[in-house]
């Protein structure tokens, strides 16, 4: 049931895709700017695929799930061409792994990257 917040940075030339499946994700920010109108409405919304443009930032909240046991989920590029490692063996590029545990496994984080 927390929520987190992923801020996905593209500091490259090319457009990037990034999926979390299974998770909606809420983009509340772009370019360190919450999305609001000019009266202040809420112009968030939920996607599952995160595209993040050139030189771009992009802010996006997700609530955990309530689990019974570690859940491990995929965060990857979505072009499974830019998953590569230049030719070496082995996944590579833009993936990593997000994982959820049951609530009261860990205990409570007390300072940033712990």
């Amino acid at each position: 049931g927390d929520r987190v917040l992923i801020r996905f940075i593209n500091l490259g030339y090319v457009e990037q895709s990034m999926r979390l499946p299974g998770v909606p994700l809420r983009v509340v920010g772009k370019d360190a700017t919450l999305l609001r109108g000019r009266s202040g409405n809420d112009l968030s919304y939920y996607t599952d695929t995160i595209i993040v443009g050139p030189g771009e930032s992009v802010d996006a909240i997700f609530v955990a799930p309530d689990v019974t046991s570690e859940l491990r989920l995929l965060l990857a590029n979505r072009n499974y061409a830019r998953l590569s490692n230049g030719g070496a063996p082995g996944y590579g590029g833009q993936m990593t792994e997000v994982r959820i545990f049951p609530a009261g496994t860990l205990p409570p984080q007390t300072e940033p990257n712990t």
